[in-house]
């Protein structure tokens, strides 16, 4: 009778380690196989969810040849530009710009989308009655001064550097480009030199893309061909081989972004500031006919004379401009509160508290600043063809030989901040038009990132069926063994050792005395 207890309680303690095995390894495979099978289907869930929310990663190429009017491509046989509006998108009128059109407003209105009243630079010579200092061109101090530009105007270069980690942005001579703005400068920068050729600043920004640290925005400006359409005028021959050479630059380009493998994953933005209008000297306006030299300053002539009335001498200049415009028809006057509301020109103490506004083709001169020699000249109403300038675009996140009729130059900032997959900054530009350049995602030419991305995401759930598949057999195989082992461990005498007979052991406990 001791020794069946002996062994019962021997048995028991077995029975309590069978058990006690079972139960910890029985949790382990299954727990780990359902980990990975939960994991790996939510992140198949996330791929899918997410395959739509984000595009590409594309890079974003923005060039300005200045003073390129809308219609100038009819003009030279232009193969490379014709690879934009065959391969790409254009304005089929080109687009509008802001007032008043002249160069260094018009390029800081298309890197931040925003009314010259809004960025402040709102002639190329101007007046700040604030910092009571001039702005030119031709001073240094004025290119890159911030207290001229960071008054809450936000360039893209500034939203790609910071809205981006890894964002890098190459300037080459674009307005603006040589200021800390938002405290932050561009990555990269060359400022205007006009003696630098065309095929540098290409091999520049084509270096900057292939640096190993390579920008992922580039701004390029070429000052022609502005200054052969002031020189010899728009209709001229010199402008039509002008047009044709910019077109072997563009090409050249093309050829080294090719070379370098850039094009499949880079947009590219072809514009300009404004478009541009003969000036034939003999209807010129001498401001001098109807206002005292003496009672005004000027800081900007024509064709918008900006007009800075001495102490007490406002009303007086005023009228007898309104007097002048009414006799002659050729120029309109306004005050700066009174400037019409299509113009986003009146909300600026840069803007001068006078503004006369010659109409096409007219010039402002006075006696001591005669007409210079210049046939031609932009700065007119914006509501004029002649002041638009092109605008063409290729790329992989653009349609192919696809058209508008026009749209803002306000609006290549937001559509820049979408190419770059941005937050743009406050802006008056809108996507309503813009958006119909870009390639829909739902459809089939822009759904292989999706497609790619089902695929992956269903090999990595199959892998991981055949996987749990695999897991499940091994447990069940497992659970087979352990119910065996605890069975043999309740039972012992039910299973003998190979080899020996199945005889009852005089010791068992099922024997009675």
């Amino acid at each position: 009778m001791k020794l069946t207890f002996t062994m019962g309680d021997s048995r028991s303690r077995s029975r309590s380690r069978s058990v006690s095995v079972l139960k910890h390894q029985e949790r382990k495979p299954f727990s780990a196989s359902s980990a990975i099978l939960w994991f790996s289907t939510f992140i198949f869930c996330f791929l899918v969810v997410n395959c739509d929310a984000q595009s590409p990663d594309y890079k974003l190429l923005i060039i300005s040849f200045d003073g390129f009017r809308w219609n100038y491509l009819e003009r030279a046989d232009t193969p490379n530009f014709d690879k934009f509006i065959e391969g790409g998108v254009h304005a089929k009128h080109g687009i509008k710009d802001a007032f008043v059109t002249k160069t260094f407003p018009n390029h800081f209105t298309l890197v931040t989308g925003l009314w010259e009243e809004s960025h402040g630079i709102v002639n190329n010579e101007m007046y700040d009655p604030v910092l009571n200092e001039n702005f030119s061109p031709s001073n240094l101090k004025s290119q890159t001064d911030p207290a001229w530009y960071s008054v809450g105007a936000e360039p893209i270069w500034v939203t790609n550097q910071l809205e981006k980690l890894d964002g890098r942005s190459g300037v080459i001579m674009w307005v603006g480009g040589g200021a800390s703005i938002k405290w932050v400068k561009p990555s990269r920068f060359i400022p205007f030199d006009s003696s630098t050729e065309d095929q540098s600043k290409v091999d520049t920004i084509i270096q900057w893309f292939t640096d190993p640290y390579p920008i992922n925005l580039g701004l390029m400006y070429f000052m022609q061909p502005d200054y052969d359409g002031h020189m010899y005028g728009p209709e001229s021959e010199e402008v039509t081989k002008r047009i044709a050479q910019l077109d072997k630059v563009v090409g050249y380009l093309l050829d080294q972004l090719e070379a370098k493998h850039l094009l499949n994953d880079l947009n590219i933005i072809i514009t300009s500031d404004h478009g541009f209008s003969s000036t034939p000297k003999e209807i010129a306006i001498n401001l001098d006919d109807f206002i005292d030299a003496s009672s005004y300053t000027l800081t900007g002539l024509t064709p918008i004379a900006n007009i800075w009335p001495h102490e007490g001498k406002l009303e007086e200049v005023f009228q007898n401009l309104t007097v002048g415009a009414a006799q002659t028809g050729n120029f309109t006057v306004f005050k700066r509160e009174n400037v019409p509301a299509h113009f986003y020109y009146s909300k600026n103490r840069r803007i001068p508290p006078v503004l006369a506004v010659a109409k096409d083709h007219f010039s402002f001169v006075t006696d001591k600043e005669p007409m210079p020699y210049n046939l031609g000249n932009h700065g007119y109403d914006n509501r004029n063809q002649n002041m638009h300038p092109f605008f063409l675009a290729m790329g992989p996140s653009f349609k192919k030989n696809y058209s508008v009729d026009t749209f803002n130059s306000v609006d290549v900032y937001p559509l820049m901040c979408q190419l770059l997959q941005l937050t743009p900054a406050p802006n008056n530009g809108s996507m309503d038009i813009v958006k119909e350049l870009l390639v829909d995602r739902n459809n089939s030419e822009t759904s292989v990132t999706t497609f790619v991305t089902y695929i992956i995401g269903g090999v990595l759930v199959a892998c991981v069926a055949i996987v749990f598949v695999f897991g499940v057999l091994r447990y069940w195989r497992y659970l087979s063994s352990v119910k065996r082992y605890h069975y043999s461990s309740l039972c012992p005498d039910a299973h003998p050792e190979a080899g020996q007979p199945a005889t009852t052991s005089s010791n068992s406990p099922l024997l009675l005395d």
